[in-house]
């Protein structure tokens, strides 16, 4: 298993945060998928800043290979750490299709707690990936 990082999981975009509580904040991130990813592999796609929760996600992939989905959810470890030992939940989206536009339907993406630091999104693909140039896109929603 390999660890991809798109530009906010290498620090060279950063996501915003909410100027007080209870304010919306809205990013879409994005990862265009090269020839190299495979299944199993992770992808630090995005991050949910300290102190917020998560209240909305929109996932939209291209057409990455047939029977190809993707997980989505909380890594562990500290962000932009490249260390392949990391982990993706599925908080977000469990088993996805791909070449498709879904809405957060699982409660514990909406259950995800505040902490005190930033936390990864990453996204975990199962199956085969045979299709490069397609981008991942997770709309999020987020507030303190």
């Amino acid at each position: 298993m390999a660890i991809f990082q798109s530009a906010w999981g290498t620090g060279r975009k950063v996501a915003p945060t909410a100027g007080e509580a209870g304010v919306s904040v809205v990013e879409q991130f994005q990862f265009v998928v090269g020839d190299d990813l495979a299944s199993t592999d992770v992808i630090e796609l995005g991050i949910l800043p300290a102190y917020h929760t998560v209240t909305d996600a929109v996932l939209i992939t291209g057409d990455l290979g047939s029977g190809v989905t993707v997980d989505v959810g909380i890594m562990s470890g500290v962000p932009g750490n490249p260390d392949a030992s990391r982990t993706s939940g599925n908080e977000l989206f469990a088993s996805a299709a791909n070449n498709s536009a879904v809405r957060m339907s699982k409660p514990e993406g909406f259950q995800i707690a505040p902490t005190e630091a930033d936390r990864s999104i990453g996204v975990k693909v199962s199956g085969a990936v045979t299709a490069s140039d397609q981008k991942i896109l997770l709309v999020l929603t987020y507030k303190q």
